[in-house]
């Protein structure tokens, strides 16, 4: 009798393993977004102080992070 094999037509390999570049691609984001998220919970922790300077610092901080972060994240994943 004829054994079978059952193919689900994925482009992820023979033994249904994510290629190495894409979870290395993963990874990367994960680290990324975690740094975003510390750096978000600091620049709204410099918005609570009383001081003018800490105000202006977690602003920058803010507006640095919806410019860069994207753009970190975008060249992650187009890069070859």
């Amino acid at each position: 009798m004829k054994q079978r094999t059952l193919t689900n037509g994925s482009k992820a390999g023979k033994k249904g393993q994510a290629p190495v570049k894409t979870t290395l691609r993963i990874l990367a984001s994960l680290f990324l977004l975690t740094i975003g998220y510390e750096s978000m919970v600091g620049a709204f922790h410099l918005l609570n102080l009383p001081s003018d300077r800490a105000v202006y610092e977690g602003t920058a901080v803010l507006l640095l992070l919806v410019v860069l972060l994207p753009l970190m994240l975008f060249r992650v994943w187009r890069s070859s």
